[in-house]
């Protein structure tokens, strides 16, 4: 008898899908006490309502063809706007929408590549230079785009090797990969040195800013330290950002905003090789929802810059709070970063157990395996939310002392926690690379 699920004979009854959607539901980790990887935005009040209604009412539209209606074309020139005025760029930027940070990672590699081949047209196997905690979706975008990464080691202190970077800088060198912050560490490259260097050396650096594009510079207003990244910094000539994380969009949505046209044009891929005339997309993809980027359009207007700035502020507040409470629990300790990303990691305690311990209680955490530590992307939490989770994190800290956990917690961005409960794909991706899961 096969194991394959198939479609059903005869459809089920409203209330019965109903029934079977709220069970599934339930079995999901709760956003408001669960996790802490950007998924749960309970905090902005009655935002996260118009959000949902406004995505409801395009949920049918296909963003393919916002070319044909003035109203969607409103919607994503208002939200591209918006989103270049606080990357740092001017009237002369350009901006596209994407799905998400792979998507905009990709734009950046595929038009640096482009122009490479046009300035560049003696190199026949195109390198870039990034640190050691470059996302893996740029080394991803770059195996898809034949480019070879060139990887440096981190300092340290765990902050990216300039010089290190500078000196591994050659002949087949197109461009330099960084971050803001990056997503290992959570802190900012040296991006104005960077831009020095792109600019000294006639190469094309991009900033994947895809966690940090619409929430650091809030984070600046409120005090916080956060050094130049964006398209104010010399050198810059492309930077991801997700709307998706600290924008607040439903997902997926992301961006990659170029410092001006002349960028952009690398980018288009324009096909007229068929029957149907011109074929010409925003990213890589074609067809893509337009309720994400309706939603965010809402938000945009309902929160202005005031209300962004605020929720900016819950967070610093929320970030802040974990900070003291692990600083005050002894065996953890925090890395300083820049901006809403947190790394806990145990000074004599197996930090996987931690992880462990905290799945117990509820947790599903991701975290950084080199150096080991929990990876927290801060979320606007409620206060018994965050006393929970705070609650939960020194009991489990107290019942590794006592001996009571030995069973260590998945520590890894993508791993498998059980085959049972495990996408199929994911099983069979693991099986055909054949990686200890």
């Amino acid at each position: 008898m096969s194991s394959l699920h198939t479609l059903p004979r005869s459809g089920a009854s409203y209330e019965e899908v109903t029934r079977q959607v709220d069970e599934l539901v339930d079995g999901m980790t709760p956003e408001q006490s669960g996790k802490l990887s950007s998924t749960a935005f309970w905090g902005i009040g009655d935002a996260l309502q118009i959000a949902k209604e406004t995505h409801a009412k395009f949920f049918s539209w296909n963003a393919l063809f916002t070319f044909q209606e003035g109203s969607a074309a409103k919607i994503e020139n208002d939200v591209l706007d918006i989103c270049i005025d606080l990357v740092g760029g001017d009237e002369q930027s350009r901006g596209n929408l994407t799905s998400g940070g792979t998507e905009s990672n990709f734009c950046a590699l595929h038009a640096m590549r482009n122009w490479a081949r046009e300035h560049r047209p003696d190199i026949n196997v195109p390198e870039i230079v990034a640190p050691y905690s470059i996302h893996s979706t740029v080394h991803k975008m770059a195996k898809v785009l034949d480019i070879k990464v060139v990887t440096v080691p981190q300092l340290a202190d765990l902050s990216a090797d300039v010089a290190g970077m500078q000196a591994v800088i050659g002949p087949n060198t197109i461009g330099i990969a960084t971050s803001a912050p990056s997503w290992p560490y959570g802190c900012v490259d040296p991006i104005e040195t960077l831009g020095h260097i792109a600019i000294e050396n006639d190469l094309w650096l991009h900033v994947d800013a895809c966690v940090g594009a619409y929430i650091a510079p809030f984070f600046r207003e409120l005090g916080e330290e956060i050094p130049a990244f964006d398209l104010s910094v010399p050198g810059v000539r492309s930077i991801s950002g997700d709307l998706h994380k600290y924008g607040y969009a439903p997902k997926p949505l992301s961006t990659i905003i170029w410092r001006s046209q002349a960028e952009q044009a690398y980018h288009y891929i324009p096909v007229t090789e068929w029957p149907c005339g011109l074929y010409l997309s925003q990213g890589f993809v074609g067809s893509r929802p337009l309720a994400p980027i309706a939603a965010v359009w809402a938000l945009m207007h309902h929160l202005g810059h005031e209300g962004y700035v605020a929720n900016a502020k819950k967070l610093l507040d929320i970030r802040n709070a974990i900070i003291d409470k692990v600083e005050a629990i002894d065996g953890l300790t925090t890395w300083p970063t820049h901006g809403p990303l947190l790394q806990i990691a145990g000074e004599d305690l197996d930090i996987q157990l931690v992880v462990g311990a905290m799945e117990q209680h509820g947790w599903r955490l991701l975290g950084v395996l080199d150096p080991p530590a929990i990876h927290l992307t801060i979320d606007v939490l409620s206060e018994s939310s965050l006393e929970k989770f705070l609650a939960d994190l020194e009991t489990s800290v107290a019942d590794i002392r006592a001996g009571k956990i030995d069973t260590e917690g998945l520590l890894t961005y993508g791993g498998v926690a059980a085959e049972e409960t495990a996408p199929k794909w994911l099983l069979s991706a693991v099986e055909i690379m054949g990686v200890d899961h």
